[in-house]
């Protein structure tokens, strides 16, 4: 006897049966035709904004961000269209944060490493040295 795996659905709340995209069947059919539309117009419109995108597709800035997170819309033949930074929300085309965020981040980190270097280094004068004890 074998077991269906079932769960409800992230998007709409219907039962489904897990499947690899963890939707229902009917969300998978909206995502699909919502994602055919974006590449139907930037099929016409190569140069396309995402707002314009947005607009002209009938789907939202959320769902096209979505679309390039999961590698279904390839920003490499589409010069123009961004995603948000994780930190700021400025417009970028690659990684997770824009390149001021990445600056500010690692120069962060590095006050955090110089500050725990300083308060991990021994004190000299206390205590001794088992060179110093052999010397006597």
């Amino acid at each position: 006897m074998t077991m269906l795996k079932v769960s409800n659905c992230p998007q709409c709340g219907k039962v489904y049966q897990n499947n690899l995209r963890n939707l229902c069947q009917e969300c998978i059919r909206s995502y699909d035709g919502k994602l055919n539309d974006c590449l139907t117009h930037l099929r016409f419109n190569r140069k396309a904004t995402t707002e314009q995108l947005a607009g002209a597709a009938g789907v939202s800035p959320q769902d096209i961000h979505i679309f390039i997170k999961d590698n279904r819309l390839p920003l490499i033949s589409y010069p123009h269209i961004t995603y948000p930074c994780n930190s700021c929300s400025a417009p970028i085309r690659q990684h997770h944060l824009c390149g001021d965020c990445r600056i500010r981040l690692v120069s962060e980190i590095n006050k955090l490493k110089d500050q725990t270097e300083k308060h991990q280094q021994p004190e000299r004068g206390i205590g001794f040295q088992i060179r110093e004890r052999l010397t006597r």
